[in-house]
């Protein structure tokens, strides 16, 4: 078995025994089983699977970094959450606030730090809408 923790700077989002954990890279997705070689990755916005006993689990996990050492897989994100707690009205909403914020931060000339921010914000929130879509 593999222990996965996902960590975001506010909790411990999830601490969870798996058979395979398959994390979105940015060189696409890695799948992650017992006995895997060290490594360190950087993760990308996107869809982070858990399975267990033939059962997946999906979460939405926005960039940061996953570490796999022995039977531990643990991801450090800025954001993540359970697909099956997504309101797909909220994330839509937030998407529009972020890319509206973004097109006035361009067209103003914003500091390229904060268009940086927002651009990420509207990938995570990209990100869970493909999320939920796929598991309707």
């Amino acid at each position: 078995m593999i222990t996965l923790e996902i960590i975001t700077p506010d909790e411990k989002v999830l601490s969870a025994e798996a058979t395979q954990v398959v994390l979105p890279t940015e060189s696409g997705e890695a799948g992650i089983l017992t006995g895997h070689i060290p490594m360190v990755t950087k993760i990308v916005a996107g869809e982070l699977k858990v399975i267990k006993d033939g059962a997946t689990e999906f979460i939405a996990v926005d960039h940061g970094f996953a570490k796999v050492l022995g039977n531990t897989v643990s991801v450090l994100t800025e954001a993540a959450i359970d697909v099956a707690e997504i309101d797909l009205s909220e994330v839509e909403s937030a998407q529009a606030r972020a890319e509206e914020a973004l097109q006035k931060a361009h067209a103003e000339g914003t500091d390229p730090a904060e268009v940086e921010r927002l651009e990420t914000s509207v990938r995570y929130l990209i990100a869970q809408k493909l999320a939920k879509g796929r598991r309707r």
